[in-house]
């Protein structure tokens, strides 16, 4: 049976801490095992800084979405099901924010947010995206995005909230099996992407994966990473709240 070696944070951008903003990401990521397969869940969305709540709509989103995954374990084996569990996703993320909306009295363009999900099975993955950041994967032993959002270089981007979901959901099923997977936030954009080739910077996540791998404590990967993200040399950057996760397949018998 495969595990995963996960490494996971977010942190405050600089133009939040001198607003007074909280952050307004917010991320899972969790391994389950039904019994006969073991699949890496994710969730990721980012809050829109025009958004008083959005921070909420954030965390909504995303428990939503694990929670709607969770719950459909048992379809995720085959890639046509896996695609649709993971589509319904979204429409359990959209349900949520607009609940908790209407129960707390709050405007649901204040809880606008985007939002990135995958489900990672042994031989096929399958992404979802609503508006910007992005996922970075090795198919075929090369790094690359999935899908890359046209809107990431022009700080524009649709949220779950903004326009019916068939219209801005982009649904993608990769049938290879991923060794290495990594999603962000697009505060991490201008430090991890390419724009110009649409790409990943290819030096920088082979160090950060190789780093992942090499730590000798699985436990200390989230504070390791904190601790990177949130440094002078990104935030000089980049002033925008980050989110990234790291994780790397560990096949049986491999630490």
């Amino acid at each position: 049976m495969n595990t995963w070696r996960i490494a996971q944070a977010r942190s405050l951008g600089t133009s939040h801490i001198a607003d007074n903003i909280p952050c307004q990401d917010y991320h899972l990521a969790d391994c389950i095992d039904d019994g006969a397969a073991t699949y890496l869940l994710i969730a990721v969305a980012d809050g829109a800084g025009s958004a008083a709540r959005s921070g909420d709509g954030a965390k909504k989103a995303c428990d939503a979405a694990m929670l709607h995954l969770k719950e459909h374990a048992a379809e995720l084996a085959a890639p046509a099901n896996a695609r649709e569990v993971v589509t319904e996703a979204f429409s359990a993320a959209l349900r949520a924010i607009i609940e908790f909306g209407e129960c707390e009295a709050i405007e649901i363009r204040q809880l606008a947010s985007t939002l990135l999900v995958a489900v990672v099975a042994s031989d096929f993955t399958v992404f979802g995206q609503v508006g910007d950041g992005a996922f970075v994967c090795d198919v075929d032993d090369k790094l690359n995005v999935p899908y890359w959002p046209d809107q990431i270089a022009l700080n524009l981007t649709d949220f779950i909230t903004s326009a019916p979901l068939e219209q801005i959901l982009h649904v993608q099923v990769v049938p290879r099996k991923i060794m290495r997977l990594a999603c962000m936030t697009d505060g991490l954009a201008p430090l991890l992407l390419d724009f110009r080739t649409k790409s990943p910077h290819v030096p920088i996540f082979e160090r950060l994966f190789s780093t992942c791998q090499a730590a000798p404590d699985p436990s200390d990967l989230d504070e390791d990473l904190e601790v990177f993200i949130s440094s002078a040399a990104v935030n000089e950057r980049t002033d925008d709240d980050k989110t990234l996760i790291l994780a790397i397949r560990q096949e049986q018998g491999l630490a």
